[in-house]
């Protein structure tokens, strides 16, 4: 009689998923590079807030004095051609002028101060300076605000935009032909934010002086610098 025996091996199935996560794909060698676009442009816009400050012992007497001297400096401004639209109260307050009293020991009010401050717009920047005389010539004793801006900056964003992303890729090619290799594929691309300056205010002591020598007042709008930022990563080859 004849006997065989029999090995049995037991069978193992992979799951797709342990497969997976033993053959898992290796990242690309990459190289990081972050670059700056900005391009230069000229404001087509400014906004100038002027406004009149009087004290008087009562609010009434200031408010009077201070409504005489704005409708004399909105006459001014008016004259100029600029349209009502673009033409608008931006402050209009009233406060005590106090002060402490050691005798009484207590807090005496002096009179009232009334301050009314207009903001005027406009897209004819040769305008400006006229603005700023004939608001201190009607009455005006202070300029809180000179800005000048971009109204529409999307083609000044989309141009600086450009400019930053081709300048990342120049640096990522000299940067991968300095390692011995090249920048072949973009993988990855972040667009920062985009600045446009900042507007600057006008100094009191610069408009009053034009005012009192009877010179027009020089205004100079410049140009403004629009830039944006990205980090781009590409992939790296290294050369055979």
């Amino acid at each position: 009689m004849r006997i065989s025996s029999a090995v049995l091996v037991p069978l193992v199935l992979l799951s797709p998923s342990f497969l997976g996560a033993q053959v898992a794909a290796t990242p690309p060698n990459s190289i990081t590079v972050s670059a700056r676009g900005e391009v230069q442009v000229s404001p087509d816009r400014a906004r100038v807030q002027v406004g009149v400050e009087t004290q008087a012992r009562t609010s009434a007497a200031a408010s009077q004095e201070n409504n005489r001297k704005q409708a004399a400096v909105l006459r001014a401004i008016r004259a100029l051609g600029i349209p009502e639209a673009q033409i608008q109260t931006l402050d209009f307050s009233v406060s005590p002028v106090q002060r402490w009293d050691n005798t009484t020991k207590r807090t005496v009010i002096d009179g009232y101060r009334v301050s009314n401050i207009v903001q005027v717009e406009t897209e004819r920047l040769e305008l400006v300076g006229g603005i700023v005389d004939g608001a201190l010539g009607g009455g005006a004793n202070r300029v809180a605000a000179l800005e000048f801006y971009i109204q529409n900056r999307s083609a000044a964003e989309d141009s600086a935009l450009a400019k930053a992303v081709s300048r990342a890729k120049s640096q990522a090619e000299v940067a991968a032909r300095a390692a011995g290799g090249s920048a072949v594929e973009l993988l990855e691309l972040t667009v920062g934010g985009s600045d446009g300056g900042n507007p600057y205010p006008m100094p009191m002591a610069m408009a009053r002086m034009a005012a009192d020598e009877s010179t027009p007042t020089p205004i100079a709008p410049g140009t403004r610098t629009i830039s944006t930022t990205v980090t781009t990563r590409w992939r790296f080859v290294k050369a055979p």
